[in-house]
């Protein structure tokens, strides 16, 4: 594992973060825009994970460190002496993704705005538009890289907040089945989580994203499983 501190946070980043190579190996995309893709991932994750972590810190909490995996992140905390407030582990949970999307529509405006000029214009069409391929074969690796940014913190990020079990939207979900629910807000949720999963797994397989599809209730049933679990919360 590779670790490292940023802004006080301890952060790992373990070697399954590697997998992201083999998964896009048939893209058809160049070496360097591979590098580039996985780079852009890295950087967006990090920087919602510590989106959360700041935002533990701010209210209160303890954070015990940060992990970077294939395909996302977990921020381990916990609360000290005095406890979070429901409200404080909604705002936790939205955090994350609320720092992405942040500085991808924040980049993303500067590019629409000729910031990069015309070329990057027609490549970044919208945040959820954006024509890597293009980027890649004319060699705008510049534009490439910020693209690819662009496209994860912004697409990631609103995703992530679908109350799919695993995701924050589950999680956030929670807090609000809690307070209306009481304890037994939690398994709700995570049943909830679990059902709209399955949902947009079928969206995926049907559109060709299988992969996507498998992820997403393993995500969804890990979270099912995981109800009795304790300890640090992993957001």
């Amino acid at each position: 594992m590779l670790r490292f501190r940023a802004f006080g946070f301890p952060i790992q980043i373990h070697f399954s973060f590697l997998l992201l190579l083999v998964l896009f190996i048939d893209s058809g995309f160049s070496a360097i825009a591979i590098a580039l893709w996985t780079v852009a991932i890295l950087i967006s994750v990090v920087l919602h994970e510590l989106g959360h972590a700041a935002t533990v810190r701010r209210l209160g909490g303890h954070v015990e460190g940060i992990t970077i995996y294939a395909l996302g992140g977990a921020t381990m905390w916990r609360e000290r002496e005095t406890r979070l407030r429901n409200w404080k582990h909604f705002v936790i949970a939205a955090a994350g993704s609320a720092v992405g999307l942040c500085l991808g529509m924040g980049i993303y405006l500067f590019v629409r705005a000729g910031g990069m000029g015309e070329t990057a214009r027609f490549i970044v069409e919208s945040p959820w538009r954006v024509d890597l391929r293009l980027a890649d074969l004319s060699g705008n690796y510049l534009i490439f890289f910020v693209s690819a940014f662009i496209w994860v913190s912004v697409v990631w990020g609103l995703f992530n907040w679908i109350p799919i079990g695993g995701l924050d939207g589950s999680k956030m979900l929670r807090v609000v089945l809690l307070k209306v629910l009481g304890p037994s807000g939690d398994l709700h949720s995570r049943i909830i989580g679990m059902v709209i999963g399955a949902g947009a797994a079928v969206w995926l397989w049907q559109r060709g994203a299988r992969l996507g599809a498998m992820l997403v209730l393993v995500f969804s049933a890990s979270d099912l499983l995981s109800y009795r679990r304790s300890g640090s919360t992993p957001t």
